[in-house]
This record gives C-alpha cells, structure tokens and sequence, in this order.
C-alpha cells in the first residue's frame, strides 16, 4: 500500500528543477524567489496572521508539510508549537532547514515525502499536519490528503492554506509551480473524500484580488515587486487581517482549511 501512495506528496515537484535554474534565470519567477518574498521582514504581519490562525490546531506533534527555507517554521516555534517536523523533499531547502534550526532539539527535519515519512513512522504518528501554500504544488492533491489522514491520529487536525478561484490562475502561478487555484466546493469535496470533518473553509485576502487580477491576469507580469509586498503588508494587510478575522468575506485570494 506505501508503494502505490509514493510521490502523491512530493511538497513542490517544480522545486528542483527551478531551484537549478534561478541563477541562469533571474528575470523568470521561481518558487524559491516567490518564498524569499514572505522572508526577511517583507512579510511579517502576513506570517503573524497565519500563525495565530494556525496554532489553535496545532498541539502534539506536528508535521509542516512542505517546510522550504522554514519562514513559517520560526514563526509556529516561536508560538510554542513543539515538537514540530519539517517535512522538505528538496535536499537544497532540507540543507537550509538543518543549518537554521540544528541548535533546536524540538525540531526534527525529515528529507522526503509524507509518503516517505509513512513509511518510515506508520499510520497515526502525527498529532497534526499544517500545509501552508504547498497543496497547490502537487499534482495528485487528493492522494496527498489521503496520506496526511493517515499519518494524523484520531482527532488531530490538519491546517490547510492555499491559492484560491481558477480565474486568477496566471502565468506567475504557472512559473512558480501552481497546478491550480481551489474552488471552496472542490477543496470541501477532496478534504471530504480524504476522510476529514471540516470545521473551518473560508476565503481570505479578497482585496488582494484586485491587485492579482490586474498584474497577474490582466497584465500577465512575472513577477511581484518585494517593495509592494511590503507595503501590501505593513499598511494593508492589518486592516484586511482586523476586518475578515470578524467577517469571512464570500470570495478571496486564498482559502482556510481547518479539518479534524
């Protein structure tokens, strides 16, 4: 049964492949430069609002699917979310995890699949698993869920957050990795199909739209400006954070997935 379930979770198959090719391709989004967007204090209110939606869900022990250069991962440990598993199948961005957190003994950084980790630890091993922006990597997402409800023992949780509404789907979503942008009812179908019980499925970021739709639909850039996503998260992003964390608005960039 593992053999038939692997690669089903590869975190971002397009990784590798981009990761190689950024040096010779410095114009052409990747997934690495589009991450390096949400690191280095570009992005901080907008991981400080992930992570407090997050950690409500996250007792035990944890897997981050899809850890990359571990942004997201200090944020959740500063939070007090241990022990936590870093799941990276590149061996680039699983050499950056290892570098970043070998001082931590609460952090353990697993090179490979969830397919992989599986195999190695068997079913119910995990308390929880967080998958932030990385379900829309993998090709086979519905074989992926069915995994994480196997490693996840009865009544944990799973976080899931991802690209949301296929008519934002552009060619930046294309060069970064994205097999697609999730309807709120496909997402509902595959978590139910998995064998989950969803608790929470909103949308989030519906005026970052307007800003989507325009560079990325309309105006096909292949790029985002780290200046802008800045600015985004310093002076809007608070107040799109204060007003849809009282009300979930009916269309979004994004979608929130919380499922026991």
């Amino acid at each position: 049964m593992a053999s038939s379930l692997r690669d089903k979770c590869m975190s971002q198959p397009s990784r590798k492949s981009a990761l190689d090719q950024a040096e010779d391709s410095p114009n052409v989004a990747t997934p690495e430069m589009y991450e390096a967007l949400g690191s280095g204090g570009v992005a901080d209110n907008y991981y400080a609002w992930l992570t407090d939606t997050f950690v409500p869900y996250l007792q035990g022990a944890v897997i981050e699917h899809g850890a990359g250069s571990g942004t997201l991962s200090a944020t959740l440990l500063d939070a007090g979310v241990t022990p936590l598993i870093l799941n990276e199948p590149n061996e680039k961005l699983a050499a950056t995890l290892t570098r970043r957190f070998e001082a931590r003994n609460d952090v353990t950084i697993f090179q490979g699949t969830l397919d992989d980790y599986l195999t190695r630890e068997g079913p119910g091993s995990v308390d929880a698993i967080v998958s932030a922006n990385v379900l829309e990597h993998i090709k086979d997402d519905e074989g992926c869920l069915a995994t994480m409800r196997k490693l996840i023992r009865p009544g944990g949780h799973l976080v899931v957050y991802v690209p949301a509404r296929p008519e934002l789907y552009g060619t930046f979503d294309r060069l970064i990795g994205h097999h697609r942008r999730y309807r709120r009812p496909e997402l509902r179908r595959k978590l139910i199909s998995a064998g989950f019980e969803i608790e929470i499925l909103q949308y989030r970021n519906l005026v970052a739209t307007l800003a989507w739709l325009w560079n990325v639909r309309i105006l096909d850039k292949q790029q985002i400006r780290e200046a802008n996503v800045k600015f985004y998260d310093q002076y809007i992003f608070p107040v799109i954070r204060w007003v849809e964390d009282r009300i979930a608005p009916p269309y979004g960039l994004n979608l929130l997935a919380v499922a026991r």
